[in-house]
């Protein structure tokens, strides 16, 4: 399957609801292949990790079963505050589908529907091919490599890409 717009409905989530949002993120960091979560994360830990203080968090469904999470939130306070930072988090059944896609699309239009200027991504590990290529489709350029930043699948130090966006 390829997913459509319309078949998926994505919704902004309320702190209380992060019980659906766990399952998904729970996959994501026990892969330790894409987040600098510690896979030993608890549920209440990453609920105010995800819901950190001035975030947007959504959840986007497929007839009524969460399939992907995403937050949007300042990357920086005060003067910095006009740049947004995303990230997102697919469940694995999900994926290769283009809901990855729908996700980066949901995020810019959100992003300047919030007033954003730009999108800052801090931290896309250089092994995560399909979220590169889609950044890349979406506009997104790398604008620093941080070396070795990331302890990939806990095995072994890989370098992660700093990209950016400016939103018209």
């Amino acid at each position: 399957m390829y997913f459509k717009q319309d078949q998926i409905e994505i919704k902004e989530a309320k702190y209380e609801q992060f019980h659906e949002i766990w399952p998904i993120f729970h996959q994501v960091i026990q892969s330790a292949e894409s987040y600098p979560y510690y896979p030993e994360i608890t549920e209440d830990e990453a609920r105010d990790i995800w819901f950190a203080h001035n975030a947007k968090v959504y959840i986007a469904y497929l007839n009524s079963k969460p399939v992907a999470t995403r937050y949007i939130i300042p990357n920086k306070p005060g003067l910095g505050s006009h740049v947004a930072n995303t990230g997102v988090m697919i469940d694995k059944a999900y994926r290769s589908q283009g809901l990855g896609k729908l996700m980066m699309k949901f995020a810019i239009e959100k992003s300047i529907e919030l007033g954003f200027k730009a999108l800052q991504l801090n931290l896309v590990v250089v092994n995560n091919h399909a979220s590169i290529k889609i950044c890349k489709d979406y506009g997104f350029k790398v604008i620093g490599t941080l070396p070795k930043a990331f302890y990939y699948k806990q095995r072994e130090y890989v370098d992660a890409f700093v990209m950016y966006k400016e939103l018209s």
